[in-house]
């Protein structure tokens, strides 16, 4: 889970796959590993699914899948 602060900067090494992420607060700036980055996004994915449900199907500009 990311901590509660506007994401300044995110970054991929291409070399290993770490995922740098810094925060606008730079005492939180930290590196995920592919994995965690990848859990990471997909519970925010899964929490901004919930929370536009109750718009989603009613309003025919949202889509996703």
């Amino acid at each position: 889970m990311l901590p509660n602060s506007p994401v300044r900067e995110i970054y991929e090494c291409k070399s290993c796959g770490q995922v740098s992420v810094k925060f606008y607060d730079p005492n939180l700036d930290r590196s995920y590993t592919k994995e965690e980055w990848s859990k990471t996004i997909a519970q925010g994915l899964q929490a901004l699914k919930k929370i536009l449900a109750p718009i989603h199907k009613d309003d025919p500009k949202f889509f996703s899948d």
